[in-house]
């Protein structure tokens, strides 16, 4: 009993440690740094993934296959593409009050949860994530990366408050711009005690 309890107790400090709120600081940019973000192509289409009225379905190596079927005004799955250089399939499951992406490593079946749409670097390792504007969650940006071919959330930052982000680029190792609905340019810099 007593190692079920232990073992309760470090996969909440894990699962509170992967989830870690850093502080970070807004530095007003122009529109022009904004602009001269490089929009990153990070997807690649793999035949291999079939995707037939209201059904996808995902090969698993060594595995079953995943399966991601639309449940008519519940929920309603789209394949986006294949990060490149990886085994990672990206999924988007849209929902009546909820839009969540799923990275599905095509090795070991792993499922990571995303909070957006993802926005990479130039390496294609670190990338970020912004929460749906529409859904009924309050707003915040999701920092991951790829590591041997797994994901791992950096952090979470919480958006001040009163501000609202339709867009984010220029994902770099410890900052991120992103653009309001008002047209105002914010550069994001944080840091992450574990780096």
């Amino acid at each position: 009993m007593k190692d079920y309890i232990i073992f309760a107790l470090l996969l909440i400090s894990f699962q509170a440690f992967s989830q870690t709120t850093i502080p970070f600081k807004y530095t007003e940019v122009s529109g022009a740094q904004y602009n001269d973000c490089k929009k990153i192509k990070y997807l690649d289409i793999n035949t291999l993934i079939k995707t037939r009225s209201k059904k996808i379905t995902l090969p698993i190596k060594g595995k079953r296959s995943m399966v991601f079927v639309d449940k008519p005004e519940f929920e309603e799955y789209k394949y986006f593409g294949d990060i490149k250089n990886t085994k990672l399939s990206l999924i988007q499951m849209l929902g009546p009050n909820e839009e969540i992406f799923y990275l599905i490593n095509r090795s070991t079946g792993t499922v990571d949860k995303l909070i957006g749409e993802p926005v990479f670097s130039e390496n294609l390792q670190d990338f970020a994530c912004l929460n749906n504007p529409g859904t009924d969650e309050a707003q915040r940006i999701q920092i991951c990366e790829i590591r041997n071919g797994a994901v791992h959330t950096r952090a979470y930052l919480h958006i001040k408050p009163y501000a609202f982000l339709d867009h984010i680029t220029c994902i770099g190792r410890n900052a991120i711009i992103a653009k309001t609905p008002e047209d105002k340019y914010w550069r994001i810099t944080f840091t992450i005690k574990s780096d």
